[in-house]
């Protein structure tokens, strides 16, 4: 992609700002930047209390928000403990479609053959469009396991507490809860704040949702956008309100997948990460994007192989 295609974030702030940023995106490891990012937004939350909300009307889902729960051929792990309020949308992610016995709530399908959570993601968005303002997305994997009911509370505590990005805490069994510690259930809590929501389950607002989705193309994993793509345009938007809901848990079932996986591109998802980061810093203005590394993974990044989306 042209880097002059991305969103020009953070310009009018101090360069001690941006630096800051550069370091966390591209100079640090994480054993250095979610600590830190920890250690910010526990500071945010002295003088904007992530518990601080605001009564609203019907605060729970409603008709225009969207639930994307990916699939293999209709198979996933979203217990419809109650009919959804909201838009339903089953994302299979073989390509082979969703037999109408394997569909029994009648929702509708996207069947698009895909490598991963960044082209679920982009896919959904470029077929379903964005909800109006105001309004939420979610994209949950097939191996997470929640109910209906807790996607409900869910939404409903993202509007009182006027969340930005948000999604179900996680159990202590699940890989998630040991890699992320601060996204662990929490007993006794609605919610708790964090400083990034984790890919396999994001619920993001339209305004978050919109300036972040340009940063996503070519990256097939999703890697690097929930980490760092979604931070900082919350930081642009001065709405860096992240949660993990107590009050909806969920499950991971399987393990993590492997970060040396070889995509259909010749990237690794750590080699996606890296360009996301090389984007992300350039469009700080503290990198510069004539790096011959840089264009060369956006070159490996942008090639097609046949039949690919």
């Amino acid at each position: 992609m042209n880097p002059a295609q991305f969103p020009r974030l953070l310009q009018d702030r101090p360069e001690k700002e941006r630096r800051h940023w550069a370091r966390w995106v591209l100079g640090s490891h994480s054993d250095q930047f979610i600590p830190e990012m920890n250690e910010f937004v526990a500071n945010l939350d002295r003088h904007d209390p992530i518990h601080s909300g605001t009564p609203c009307l019907n605060p729970g889902p409603r008709a225009d928000d969207v639930i994307v729960l990916a699939c293999n051929r209709g198979r996933h792990c979203v217990v419809v403990d109650r009919p959804p309020c909201c838009r339903v949308v089953l994302f299979d992610y073989t390509g082979k479609g969703v037999d109408a016995s394997a569909n029994p709530h009648g929702w509708p399908v996207i069947s698009t053959a895909t490598e991963g959570k960044g082209q679920i993601m982009e896919e959904s968005c470029r077929q379903l469009g964005l909800p109006p303002e105001g309004h939420y997305m979610g994209f949950i994997d097939d191996d997470v396991m929640v109910g209906m009911g807790d996607l409900h509370r869910l939404l409903g505590i993202a509007r009182v507490f006027n969340l930005s990005a948000c999604q179900p805490a996680v159990s202590l069994t699940s890989s998630l809860s040991r890699e992320y510690g601060f996204l662990r259930h929490r007993a006794g809590m609605p919610l708790h704040r964090v400083p990034i929501v984790e890919a396999m389950t994001p619920f993001l607002r339209r305004e978050l949702l919109k300036l972040s989705l340009p940063f996503l193309p070519g990256i097939r994993s999703a890697y690097g956008f929930d980490r760092f793509a979604l931070p900082l345009c919350a930081a642009h938007l001065g709405i860096w309100r992240f949660a993990a809901v107590d009050a909806a848990m969920m499950a991971h079932v399987r393990p993590m997948s492997s970060q040396s996986v070889r995509l259909s591109n010749g990237l690794l998802c750590r080699e996606e990460e890296l360009l996301m980061r090389y984007r992300l810093t350039a469009t700080i203005g503290m990198f510069d994007p004539r790096n011959p590394d840089y264009l060369r993974l956006e070159d490996v990044a942008s090639s097609k192989p046949p039949g690919a989306i």
